[in-house]
């Protein structure tokens, strides 16, 4: 049984113009990353892609939730190749900043090389945001790929190559984003776990019973 994400936290704003508007987004084509910035998160790779991704999209803003060692040396490069503009570095936010974040994205991105289940994902399916991952760790669980998102092997033309596709295509972003609610408020809702560890309880205490120990 998986961790939850409560799916009444994490959903799709009414208000998600307004929020745009108050983070200074509105009107741009937005890409979210939330977690740590050290080097197993790959964040590398999303600037990376950033390159090819501003030339289609030169208002393009990534928003990139959290903190780490790796910041100074993200940002100075981003200042080099003349791309810090279109990055927004916010932090460590309040965990209650987070819904209204993710409701801010056209795209969730999680580019980690190394990762367990991946919970962001959750929570960003949960807000009805189309995600992309490298298929790495525990992350094609957290995810129905080319329902919800999309799963690649690490490679930043690759992970170009699919925002590109999704930031160009509202309708498909709107189909995967109601398919990624659907997908965790069935599998991955704090419900639907705790139904899961009930059924793993009862399973162990019938094979108890049945004198198997």
């Amino acid at each position: 049984a998986s961790n939850g994400v409560d799916t009444q936290r994490f959903r799709p704003a009414a208000n998600r113009e307004k929020i745009r508007q108050q983070i200074g987004v509105a009107g741009r084509p937005c890409v979210l990353f939330v977690g740590r910035l050290i080097p197993r998160k790959g964040l590398g790779f999303l600037v990376e892609a950033a390159k090819q991704i501003v030339k289609d999209f030169h208002d393009a803003v990534f928003l990139i939730v959290g903190d780490g060692p790796m910041r100074s040396q993200l940002t100075a490069y981003l200042r080099e190749i003349n791309l810090l503009g279109n990055f927004r570095f916010l932090g460590d936010v309040k965990e209650q900043q987070l819904p209204a974040l993710y409701n801010c994205a056209d795209v969730f991105v999680l580019p980690s090389i190394q990762e367990g289940l991946g919970i962001v994902l959750l929570e960003a399916q949960a807000t009805a945001i189309p995600v992309i991952a490298f298929d790495v760790g525990g992350v094609a669980e957290a995810i129905s790929a080319g329902e919800t998102g999309l799963l690649l092997k690490p490679n930043s033309r690759r992970l170009a190559d699919a925002i590109l596709k999704l930031l160009s295509d509202a309708r498909l972003r709107a189909k995967m984003g109601t398919r990624g609610r659907k997908f965790v408020s069935e599998h991955f809702s704090w419900r639907s776990c705790a139904e899961k560890m009930l059924q793993i309880y009862r399973e162990a205490l019938a094979f108890d019973a049945d004198g198997f120990r």
